[in-house]
């Protein structure tokens, strides 16, 4: 909130999502709907003997885990978007990603990281847009910093 008690709550509007293969060029995904992000967890694993104090178990902190998240589009069949995510499931190898989203000020927030597209699915409802599901593991950590802006690529 600002001094003021006022939500400083904003819309996402604007928000873009790029892709990379390796040695490849960068892509805009056109038609994004929803922007998925690594949700890291830390493994624990146990390390109580038998003078835990007070009987308790104990924990040690292991590997953080990435996680998984779903990239949603608008589906437009053989797009260019369509083409850069049938390569990256078929591929198997981690690709570079980058998302823009709109910061406070009229700046710009820029994650980027690697991640190995798992799965894609399509809907194609009755009297409604089509859509694409695209399950994405995250491999590695993520880097989170202030952008100048997006980068000017036509996808």
């Amino acid at each position: 909130m600002d001094a003021d008690g006022n939500s400083e709550a904003q819309s996402g509007y604007g928000t873009g999502f790029f892709l990379t293969p390796p040695g490849g060029a960068k892509t805009e995904i056109d038609e994004v709907i929803k922007v998925p992000f690594a949700e890291e967890t830390t493994e624990t694993f146990e390390k109580t003997h038998l003078k835990s104090p007070g009987r308790r178990k104990e924990y040690g902190a292991g590997l953080i885990e990435p996680g998984e998240d779903t990239l949603e589009i608008n589906y437009i069949p053989g797009s260019p978007t369509d083409v850069v995510l049938r390569e990256a499931h078929a591929s198997g190898k981690p690709h570079a990603y980058e998302t823009y989203l709109p910061a406070p000020d009229d700046k710009w927030w820029k994650i980027s990281g690697f991640l190995i597209v798992k799965s894609r699915g399509r809907a194609i409802p009755i009297n409604d847009r089509m859509t694409q599901t695209i399950n994405v593991q995250f491999t590695g950590g993520s880097d989170e910093a202030s952008a100048a802006a997006q980068p000017d690529i036509a996808g």
